[in-house]
Formats: C-alpha cells, sequence, structure tokens
C-alpha cells in the first residue's frame, strides 16, 4: 500500500513537467514517450500492487470472519439451557451471519481506507503544503465542516444501525417460525395472518434501514460538495497565480491532481465511518454474546470418576426456572444402581424437569443431587453427560438418513445396530423403504410420521449404552400395538443400566421396579405396580382407562 501511494504521488509530478515543457516549447515526441511510458508503467506496477494487498488484507479479514463465527458457534454450543429460554433463534442467526459480515467489512476495507486515509492523505497534504501553503491553506477551508458533519452523522448511523439489526433479528425470528410451522400455517389457512406480522416485521426492518439509508446518502453529496467547493477555490485563486507568473501552469495542473488524490481520502472518511460505525455496533452485539457466560458449568478441581455404576440420590431437591415459583419442592428418593423407574402424573406436575437435573441441563435450586455418592455440583460436566442418555419428550432427528441419525457418527457393531433396531420395532418399517437406513428423512424428518422419529429417536438413546438411560415419555406418538411391542422389546433386553422412564402409559411402567407419582411438584405415591393400584387414585384411574382403549382397539 505504501508503494501503491508513492507511485500515486509521483505521477502528478510527471504530468506538471510535461505540462511546463509543453508550454516552454521544448517538447519533442522522445520526451513524450518517455513520460507516457513511465506513466504506463507506473499504472501497470499500481494495478498489480494493489491487487497483492487487496488479496493479503480482505483474506486476513475472512479469517477474522471465520475465527469470530467458529468462536461464536463453540460457545453457542457451551451455554446451558437456561440462555436458550430466553433468547431467540433468529437474534443469534442474526448474530452469526449479518453482525460478522460488518466486522469483516469494517476489518477489511475500513483497515484499508483508514491505511489509505492517513499515509495517502497525509502525503498528499504535505506536498501541497511543499508547493504552495496559501493555496493549500484556501482548498482545506472546507475540510473542518467536513469533520464536524461526518462526527454528527456518524453518530446517527451508528444508532440507526443497531436498531436496524434488533428489527433484522426479528424479522429472522419470525421468518424461520414461519417455515418450521408450514405445516400448520397451511393445516389451519393462517398464510394471511402468518404474511401479515411478517410483512409489519419486513416493513419496520425497511424503515430502520431507510434511516441509515437516508444518512449514508446524505454524507455522499456533502462530501462531493465540499470537494466541488475546494476545486472551485484552487481554480479560482490558482489561475490569478498563474497569470502573475508566481506558480507555473503544470503547478496549478499538479495541484488539481493533488487535489483529486486528496479527494479520495476525504471521501472515504464517510464511507469509512460508516463501515466502523456498524461494524463496531455489530461488534457489541456479537461480544454481548460471547461475553454471555452459561449458569451451569463444571467446577474448578472437578471430579472425574473412573466409573459410574448408576445409583442416584435426591436429597431435599427443589427446582425452578424463576424465582416466582416452584416447579419441584423437596424432592427425597434414591434410585439404586441397575434398577427400573417409572415417573407419571399429571401435565407439569415437574416429571421433564426432574430428570432435566441429573445431567445437569439446569441447576437445582436448592438441595443436591448425588450419583455414586458424589455431588453433582462437584462433577465435571462433559463426563457427566458422557455417562448419561437422555431421549428428551420431543423426538428431534436431523437432516440425513435414519442410520446417520441412530449412529450420530459413532462406529457401532452391525449385530448390535440390528438388536437396537428389532427392540425399537423398527425392522418392519424399514424393510418398506427403498432405502432402508439410508432413506433421508429430510428436515427434522419430515418424511416421517411421528411415531416413527420417536422409535428412531429411541433407537439413537439405547445406542448409547450409558450407565444412566432416561426415556421421557417415549412412546406417547406411537399406536397401542407398536407401544406394546418397543416395552416387551426393551424389557427383553436386560438392559444393566439404570432406567428411568417417564410415561403417561401405565403399560410403559407396570414393569418398572418402583413408580414415582408426581403432583404439584412433590412427589404424591409411590411403590410397585400392584401397590400403586391399591394407594394411588390418579394411577388406577389411569390403568382403567387405558385397558380399557386397549381392549376397545383390540
Amino acid at each position: 500500500m505504501i508503494i501503491v501511494d508513492a507511485t500515486q504521488l509521483v505521477i502528478p509530478q510527471i504530468i506538471k513537467h510535461a505540462i511546463d515543457t509543453l508550454n516552454s516549447g521544448s517538447f519533442d515526441n522522445r520526451t513524450l514517450f518517455l513520460q507516457c511510458s513511465f506513466i504506463l508503467l507506473a499504472g501497470l506496477a499500481m494495478a498489480g500492487l494493489r491487487y497483492g494487498w487487496r488479496n493479503l488484507l480482505m483474506g486476513s479479514a475472512r479469517d477474522v470472519e471465520k475465527g469470530i463465527r467458529d468462536d461464536l458457534f463453540r460457545h453457542i454450543l457451551n451455554l446451558d439451557m437456561a440462555y436458550y429460554d430466553k433468547v431467540q433463534t433468529g437474534d443469534i442467526m442474526a448474530h452469526a451471519t449479518s453482525d460478522i459480515n460488518h466486522i469483516r467489512m469494517a476489518f477489511g476495507f475500513g483497515l484499508i481506507v483508514l491505511v489509505d486515509t492517513i499515509l495517502l492523505g497525509g502525503a498528499t497534504l504535505a506536498i501541497m503544503l511543499w508547493t504552495n501553503p496559501k493555496l493549500t491553506a484556501l482548498a482545506v477551508i472546507p475540510m473542518p465542516f467536513l469533520i464536524v458533519v461526518t462526527k454528527i452523522l456518524g453518530k446517527k448511523m451508528h444508532a440507526f444501525h443497531k436498531t436496524a439489526q434488533e428489527s433484522f433479528s426479528q424479522l429472522t425470528e419470525l421468518v424461520r417460525e414461519s417455515f418450521f410451522g408450514i405445516r400448520i400455517i397451511k393445516v389451519f389457512n393462517f398464510e394471511t395472518i402468518a404474511g401479515h406480522k411478517v410483512n409489519i416485521a419486513s416493513t419496520d426492518y425497511f424503515k430502520k434501514n431507510l434511516k441509515r439509508a437516508f444518512i449514508t446518502a446524505l454524507l455522499k453529496p456533502m462530501l462531493g460538495l465540499f470537494f466541488n467547493l475546494s476545486t472551485l477555490v484552487v481554480i479560482f485563486y490558482g489561475g490569478f497565480l498563474v497569470m502573475k507568473h508566481l506558480i507555473t501552469p503544470g503547478e496549478l495542473v499538479a495541484f488539481l491532481q493533488y487535489l483529486g488524490i486528496l479527494a479520495w481520502p476525504v471521501i472515504a472518511i464517510g464511507w469509512m465511518t460508516n463501515l466502523f460505525q456498524r461494524g463496531m455496533a455489530s461488534l457489541k452485539r456479537v461480544n454481548l454474546l460471547l461475553d454471555s457466560r452459561p449458569d451451569v458449568s463444571s467446577p474448578e478441581n472437578a471430579r472425574i470418576l473412573s466409573k459410574v455404576d448408576g445409583s442416584i440420590v435426591f436429597k431435599d431437591v427443589s427446582f425452578s426456572y424463576n424465582k416466582d415459583k416452584a416447579i419441584l419442592s423437596d424432592i427425597n428418593l434414591k434410585i439404586r444402581k441397575g434398577t427400573s423407574i417409572g415417573i407419571s402424573g399429571p401435565p407439569g406436575s415437574g416429571k421433564t424437569s426432574l430428570v432435566q437435573l441429573i445431567p445437569r441441563l439446569y441447576n437445582i435450586t436448592k438441595g443436591k443431587i448425588l450419583i455414586d455418592g458424589i455431588d453433582l455440583d462437584t462433577m465435571d460436566l462433559d463426563f457427566l453427560r458422557q455417562n448419561i442418555a437422555l431421549m428428551p419428550q420431543e423426538a428431534i432427528l436431523f437432516s440425513g438418513t435414519i442410520k446417520e441419525n441412530i449412529l450420530m457418527g459413532q462406529d457401532m457393531g452391525k449385530n448390535r445396530l440390528d438388536r437396537i433396531i428389532t427392540a425399537c420395532s423398527l425392522k418392519d418399517t424399514l424393510e418398506k423403504m427403498p432405502a432402508g437406513l439410508d432413506t433421508i428423512v429430510g428436515e427434522r424428518g419430515i418424511t416421517l410420521s411421528g411415531g416413527q422419529k420417536q422409535r428412531i429417536a429411541l433407537a439413537r438413546t439405547l445406542m448409547l449404552q450409558k450407565p444412566i438411560i432416561i426415556l421421557d415419555d417415549p412412546i406417547s406418538q406411537m399406536d397401542t400395538h407398536t407401544a406394546a411391542r418397543v416395552i416387551s422389546q426393551m424389557n427383553r433386553m436386560n438392559l444393566s443400566s439404570t432406567f428411568i422412564i417417564i410415561s403417561h402409559r401405565i403399560s410403559a411402567l407396570a414393569s418398572c421396579d418402583t413408580i414415582y407419582i408426581f403432583k404439584n411438584g412433590r412427589i404424591d405415591h409411590f411403590g410397585s405396580h400392584e401397590e400403586l393400584i391399591q394407594t394411588s387414585r390418579f394411577y388406577k384411574d389411569s390403568y382403567l382407562v387405558q385397558q380399557f382403549e386397549e381392549e376397545h382397539n383390540a
């Protein structure tokens, strides 16, 4: 960049010499050829070098962009569930796309403009002062006004960009939700409502972007106006100096050339201001995300056990998502290693919240949870989760094949895979598919039924062979006969793991060693299947209703 800028400053001197030589009448073909050749060579050198530094600097900017995006994604993966309960997906997507692009532009083009402004602008101004200080002083009279205007408009641009990016986040989230729920929109004929909501968000983003564009559009003409005023002053006063023979015509032309060179750094101030203001606003938004810390994390000197047997103890455990309402209160229970535990109860009684505390997806509010006698809060978080397999209520599948969704990149033996497929009642389903295990499931498993997705998610969980296996409502979307087969097959597997299953279907819990009935965040009853039929009204009623439904559907 220094060589390019220096070469650019030499060319006006060649033009000055050529015009003065021409004015003196001593210009010949040889001189013309030499000076034109020099200008051509300088132009070619500048083009080649400019290509080089643009590659280097813009390549570095792309490296910065990649580094920030990688760091941001890793950081997002390390945040806990509580963070995602508060933040919209669209906001995170805006950080990972639009905001990082603005940072890259500020680092790449912004740095180029900054260096050009300092080096080229400073050197050009020095040469102009050396040529004629008074003419230079008159030429730069508009510059202070330009700096003031740029500063005022720059502040407004920063504020407008911040609000525009926030609006972009909201628009992104609305569009994401619309695509995610497209089938609901189609079924209930909500196209007009969804379109209206997106239109409102799009109009808001448009208006806020228009404010930002208005500042940018205002800045460029004002820069041009100040430059034209400077040119007018130079031609008027410079022409007067030429007529008085105080400067040569070549010096006036060279001065105008330098003024033209100075125009780029001056005009670039506005562009640089725009880039930096956008970049700084975006950087603040990204840093706000990067500075967020998970509430759930590994403690210092975290413990890693040589082996996890799978015994679990809850001691006076209470939990709430916020301080206003307790989801769980004073939970005390002991789960021996290798036993199977069933959990049931009315919706909203805290069943899912309970099992999410075991892999520390959330921190407990009060009490202790022990695994093999060790407090969870003292254990290494990665080690803890490596020893727990949790199947959530929602069967989430990734774009890819059925096999990829079951194995998730792990190398498992074919015999075990076949046993798990049989246990999850997937064998007949796969045989009906032309590609079998290699069938593409589509985005979020859209090509499959709810029961099929649930069985694939169950197979993925059982394949992990963890000491602790937790299944949260694993058969809710399966028909009665399929659910019965799955439960029967799982009972035959003789799993040595500690097994916890949440279900509203009594048939899924009947074979468990102990069944806990939750009500209003507390343990209401517990015991074996036979005991609960005698002691728990909820359990008995659920059992009789489901038994009647099964007999009726048989």
